[in-house]
């Protein structure tokens, strides 16, 4: 019996420990600096802890500053004791409500027992002397405060920092790395970093700032000069606003003549070859890997059968193949919003000004959704903001500041279609999204799929149809956005039944209106995406944004740069 009750036990413990995801969920700092140059830091971790028996913070390369008035206490309330030297082997019990820390050679790691696994808010405070450094010229602060390679990448993070005196362009300048985000002064002297897209696994949290002298009265004397600590920092870091150097002119005037090459010379005489069936080896295999042939021809006999059973997904993938290879056309997207209009899910109004907006109804049903289309609806709601009424704007605001969530979407579009074609059973061999081969029937099936796009070309020839068909009409106008053709079918659709009231939960009245503002979501996401996917010349990943950040006055952070900061390491976490 007494086996029974331990193994029943062990059991729900297992099951309580699994119902928990690992996460940090945000991260907010204050820091007070002194006049003597120290740091006062307090941070409040929201995490959720799913593992490990201990919380740290990594606190390396330190020089002459020191970790004083450690303190730590949970969202109870409870006051963690303070035992000076961690013992990191030891159980979740004896580390619960104490707190300590860890030598590791290269400086110290701020440790303390999570107690149970779950939800919880740990607020740690801790001082940081000789934080400020007395230079030649100036005085600074280069500290990083959110360490790379966390347990978790945090999903937002920011950090407030106050001075003995109000700071602000006349006394001082500010930079931020590791983040994709912003660094700004505020009204009242203080400074705020802020992330505005959730961190990855090489995201950190890096401020440089330069005092004017007459500030701070630091005893941490450094025998050098501003701009070097400067030109360190921003060794990897990319802000457009920044000057060119003369090279670059000439990397410019190389790039153009090559650009003014291939435009003139080398494209039309790629068209004359493709137009004589005599274009590359590699798309002319691909497209017989997709369609069965190695050459499409112009003109197709009518099919009225949805191409795959109705997939967007599969058909999207046909739609952008065309010619072997990607087109990057994400037409599915607009498709994929037109499917939540028909099934209630958002709503096209208009505004006071005429301009068109999308209503969210939290009541539909989204079972219907995979998991690509339920992406894209957290991204729509995100893009809309506190009144939760997206606009064309917005979501191009959005999307052009939220690079890894676009790569991240993209990349979930091209998975969604892999993993249709696989569950339709029509691979026959390569599965990536690159190379993939369709089997004999799937071959059928993209020809299929051209048919029914050449029967919606000619759709004003069936108009002695159309009533019987009338209920396939809505698909049929997802369809036509999946070719890129909705515009034209639209239209068709509005002269053949002009006083239809609606098909398919699909407005008639205003359908020119809907088809145009859907596709313009499809047009952000492939702008969006190759902004995302072009080099950045950062260290680390992509470049968050624009302002006057790299002279120092504030606005967006970079992603790379940052090198010869204090304090900071790699990790952290739970453990």
């Amino acid at each position: 019996m007494k086996k029974c009750l331990l193994s029943l036990l062990a059991a729900m413990s297992a099951i309580c420990l699994y119902a928990y995801e690992p996460s940090i969920k945000d991260i907010d700092i204050r820091v007070t600096l002194s006049a003597d140059g120290t740091a006062h830091i307090v941070e409040v971790w929201d995490v959720v802890v799913a593992k490990g028996t201990e919380w740290y913070l990594v606190r390396s390369n330190l020089g002459d500053i020191k970790i004083q008035n450690l303190a730590v206490h949970d969202e109870s309330g409870t006051e963690y004791t303070n035992i000076g030297s961690w013992e990191v082997d030891r159980s979740l019990e004896w580390k619960t409500n104490k707190c300590g820390l860890n030598s590791t050679g290269s400086g110290f790691e701020i440790c303390w027992g999570v107690g149970s696994y779950g939800p919880h808010v740990f607020t740690v405070s801790y001082d940081f002397t000789n934080s400020v450094k007395s230079l030649n010229d100036y005085d600074m602060l280069h500290l990083q405060f959110i360490s790379d390679e966390l347990s978790s990448p945090p999903q937002h993070a920011r950090l407030s920092l106050s001075a003995p005196v109000a700071l602000g362009e006349e006394n001082s300048r500010i930079w931020a790395f590791g983040y994709n985000g912003t660094i700004n002064w505020q009204e009242d002297g203080s400074v705020v970093a802020e992330s505005t897209e959730a961190f990855d696994y090489e995201s950190s949290m890096i401020l440089l700032m330069r005092f004017d002298k007459g500030i701070f009265e630091s005893q941490s004397v450094q025998d050098r000069d501003f701009d070097a600590v400067l030109k360190r920092a921003k060794e990897g870091s990319f802000y457009p606003d920044d000057e060119p150097e003369p090279w670059y002119y000439s990397l410019l005037g190389f790039l153009m003549f090559i650009g003014l090459g291939w435009l003139c010379v080398w494209r039309p005489i790629k068209s004359f070859l493709s137009g004589m069936g005599l274009g590359s080896s590699t798309d002319r295999k691909r497209i017989k890997d997709i369609f069965g042939v190695r050459k499409l021809p112009k003109e197709f006999e009518w099919s009225r059968d949805l191409p795959f059973e109705g997939d967007i997904f599969e058909t999207y993938y046909v739609a952008s193949h065309l010619k072997g290879t990607d087109s990057g056309s994400y037409t599915v997207v607009s498709a994929m919003l037109l499917r939540m209009i028909m099934h209630r899910v958002i709503e096209m109004r208009t505004d006071a000004d005429g301009k068109n907006e999308f209503y969210f109804d939290e009541n539909a049903s989204i079972d219907y959704m995979n998991t690509a289309e339920r992406q894209l609806l957290i991204i729509l709601d995100e893009a809309s903001g506190k009144d939760g009424i997206l606009q064309e704007q917005e979501f191009k605001s959005w999307a052009n500041s939220h690079e890894s969530k676009i790569r991240s979407f993209v990349k979930e579009i091209k998975s969604q279609a892999v993993d249709n074609f696989k569950a339709s059973h029509l691979i026959g061999g390569r599965s990536s999204y690159d190379t993939l081969q369709l089997t004999t029937r799937g071959n059928e099936e993209a020809l299929n799929a051209l048919r029914f796009r050449q029967f919606l070309q000619d759709f004003t020839l069936v108009s002695e149809r159309y009533s019987v068909e009338v209920a396939l009409w809505g698909d049929y106008l997802i369809m036509a956005s999946v070719f890129g053709i909705a515009d034209k079918v639209a239209a068709e659709m509005k002269t053949m039944a002009p006083n239809l009231k609606a098909f398919s939960s699909l407005p008639v009245s205003n359908l020119s209106d809907l088809v145009i503002f859907s596709d313009s979501f499809g047009r952000i996401t492939r702008s969006a995406y190759r902004l995302a996917s072009t080099p950045s010349y950062s260290s680390g990943g992509g470049y968050s944004g624009g302002g006057r950040s790299s002279g120092g006055f504030g606005g967006h952070s970079s992603y790379g740069g940052g090198g010869g900061f204090s304090g900071g390491g790699h990790g952290g976490g739970s453990r």
